[in-house]
């Protein structure tokens, strides 16, 4: 019998032009104890898979190339191939995280293994979303997301529909397939037996056996865990994610009115700085090794070079001048 110190924490991210915020996120998600992240990226310009190549190389990560001649979904290939080269066992944890999410911990020593011990009945557990706006940083600087970026959205609010979005951890052994918020085709036959609960330690209702992307007034919970996610991040930078799309709706652009839905400012949340000290920590070793801190920097400077060209083109001045609330700005 396998005990739950033998098990590993494993995510697995789809990712394009991340390259700035990536070591943050890697020293993240280390120090709150995933054991093995898996990044598979695609169409990158901007540095970010030749970053990753470098901390695949210092075994930090498992980086693999997700680029594909086919019209598909780079994140359907992406889980597919996850769960075909096995790089989670039957009883291991595994999440599908974001390079713009940070898992949000609030109980013991603010780890995932914590977590589990806190609800230790669980092998299904769904971490809702806390969206971040972002509190009225224009300008792009090279820092901690968690450090720049304090205002979120209210804890029980949800609209917008996003406001409630989950993404889910969950034992290997009893789901076959991965979605972008949840596992899917349990391998098991009621929903009790999937163990579910939500970020409070309450079972989840029976309806999310089957399908549901998000928490609802009775599943909703932040008690012993939360997901920062920081869509928007700055004005400048949210010129450059505009560019690249949304990650999860090809061909789909972004604009005003997903910065007016995902731009909650409404309340100070600092509860991710419990781990701050430790992921400086790990920050900084990964820094410590040269090639790996001129890559990151390099990935800044083409973040930048990015944003000045952008800045330039009449339609982002006036994307920015409607982000900024000039009332002279087209709708």
């Amino acid at each position: 019998m396998t005990s739950e110190q033998d098990t590993r924490f494993v995510s697995v991210t789809p990712m394009k032009n991340e390259g700035p915020f990536v070591l943050e996120w890697v020293a993240h998600n280390q120090a709150v104890g995933i054991d093995q992240m898996v990044v598979m990226t695609n169409d990158c310009t901007d540095g970010t898979d030749a970053l990753l190549n470098r901390l695949d190389e210092r075994g930090v990560l498992i980086h693999v190339d997700n680029n594909s001649s086919r019209p598909t979904s780079p994140q359907k290939r992406a889980y597919r191939t996850f769960l075909k080269r096995e790089y989670a066992r039957p009883q291991d944890w595994v999440v599908v995280i974001d390079a713009d999410e940070l898992i949000n911990v609030k109980t013991g020593d603010n780890t995932l293994r914590a977590l589990t011990q806190a609800i230790p009945k669980a092998k299904t557990i769904s971490m809702t979303w806390r969206l971040f706006g972002n509190a009225g940083v224009v300008e792009y600087q090279d820092g901690f997301l968690s450090d720049q970026f304090r205002m979120a959205a209210k804890e029980f609010s949800p609209r917008p529909s996003q406001a409630w979005g989950f993404k889910t951890l969950f034992k290997r052994e009893l789901w076959d397939a991965i979605g972008v918020h949840r596992p899917k085709r349990p391998t098991v036959e009621t929903m009790e037996d999937c163990h579910w609960y939500n970020g409070s330690g309450q079972l989840m209702p029976d309806r999310y056996y089957e399908a549901s992307w998000r928490s609802a007034r009775d599943s909703v919970g932040y008690e012993l865990v939360q997901l920062n996610h920081y869509a928007l991040k700055s004005c400048e930078s949210y010129l450059v994610k505009k560019m690249r799309g949304r990650a999860h709706h090809l061909g789909e652009s972004l604009g005003l009115e997903y910065w007016n839905i995902m731009n909650r400012n409404f309340v100070e949340d600092r509860s991710i700085d419990a781990i701050a000290p430790r992921k400086q920590a790990r920050f900084d070793a990964l820094m410590s090794d040269p090639e790996t801190a001129r890559l990151h920097k390099a990935c800044c400077a083409l973040h930048r070079e990015k944003i000045a060209e952008l800045r330039q083109v009449p339609d982002m001045q006036d994307l920015m001048r409607q982000m900024l609330g000039d009332p002279a700005a087209a709708p």
